[in-house]
């Protein structure tokens, strides 16, 4: 009797207590892949908490996504000047 309230308590048994601690910290990983990759870490642990794992399979096959680089903004911000003259 007593281990039955134990177990029940930790959520074990008749809850999704270890279900539920397992998914929000997948969601907080995949966001934190999802920046890495260059992506919106908070629209991907939103995705995630409705996911899960396939969220997980997405990050990972999707490619990353390439910021532009200084000098291209700079070369882009030069040839701007050039025509205002």
């Amino acid at each position: 009797m007593l281990s039955q309230e134990i177990l029940t308590a930790s959520g074990s048994v008749g809850g999704f207590g270890g279900y539920s601690v397992g998914w929000l910290t997948l969601s907080l990983i995949n966001a934190g892949l999802a920046q890495g990759k260059g992506r919106s870490g908070l629209n991907w642990w939103l995705l995630s908490l409705l996911l899960g794992p396939v969220a997980t399979l997405l990050i990972v096959l999707l490619a990353r996504v390439e910021a532009p680089s200084v000098q291209l903004l700079l070369d882009l911000a030069a040839q701007g000047d050039d025509t205002e003259r």
